[in-house]
């Protein structure tokens, strides 16, 4: 039996980051935690999130490149300290998983590991409102269901449910641009793993395969473009596209070398 589900809501183009305070409102959220990380804020993205916003909001913006569940714990105190009732992703895909932890640890008890793909994954119910603005393109995070942390023991280790899939992601090309040539092909080709091994993953889902392949043939064609001027608009427009529908293909299976990395 095939299980097909697309339940994302995605607000996409050039300049969608003007619509973040009505997505907010759309699901609830009057008092957002933004969770981002340095190479965000030197780039004068988390400015950009304030005009948005008018105003400044509680911050955790030392989100590791791979997320801790320590820094959730740093972040979810801050949560707790400022009454916040949602969270807001700024960034990468660390940031995006580590404001799906937060998220889990402030609606529910224990820790982490309490919550890990498999068993712990029946445990996982609501969680508080996830709202992700990507800065890269390729992850998928901002629509992905899992969240990825080093635990505090030392393992890495996912927490997946529909439950931690963002209620809405705000993917704005424009906020991709200040990206650099060497993490623009490496986000860039995750997309495009994405879309390959989606593709030919053997679970029958022919809406998945249709994405799957669209996204490979997106972000190959459009990647030496951004890799070359990263201030070519349509080619960033096309690849954050391409990571879309390489994090909504996610359902049918990845394969090597995911499983290797």
């Amino acid at each position: 039996m095939a299980l097909i589900a697309y339940v994302s809501r995605v607000q996409f183009d050039h300049g969608a980051i003007a619509l973040v305070p009505d997505e907010l409102a759309l699901i609830g959220v009057t008092a957002p935690l933004v969770v981002t990380d340095p190479g965000v804020v030197r780039a004068g993205l988390l400015d950009r999130l304030w005009t948005s916003l008018g105003g400044q909001r509680p911050v955790y913006a030392e989100t590791p490149s791979n997320p801790t569940e320590a820094a959730a714990l740093e972040a979810l105190a801050i949560y707790r300290q400022a009454g916040c009732d949602g969270v807001v992703a700024l960034g990468g895909g660390s940031a995006s998983d580590l404001a799906k932890a937060v998220a889990l640890l402030a609606t529910h008890a224990g820790s982490l590991g309490d919550y890990l793909v498999g068993a712990g994954s029946e445990r996982i119910g609501p969680v508080a409102p996830v709202l992700a603005i990507p800065t890269t393109a390729g992850t998928g995070a901002e629509i992905g269901r899992a969240a990825t942390l080093t635990l505090l023991d030392g393992r890495k280790a996912a927490c997946v449910s529909p439950h931690l899939i963002p209620r809405c992601a705000v993917c704005d090309p424009d906020l991709t641009a200040s990206l650099p040539p060497f993490l623009t092909a490496a986000t860039g080709m995750d997309a495009f793993a994405h879309g390959v091994e989606a593709f030919f993953s053997p679970a029958f889902n022919p809406p998945a395969d249709a994405i799957a392949l669209d996204c490979a043939v997106r972000a190959w064609t459009w990647l030496p473009r951004a890799v070359a001027d990263g201030g070519d608009r349509q080619a960033r427009w096309q690849m954050l596209m391409a990571a879309i529908e390489g994090g909504m293909v996610f359902q049918n299976g990845l394969g090597a070398v995911h499983a290797a990395s």
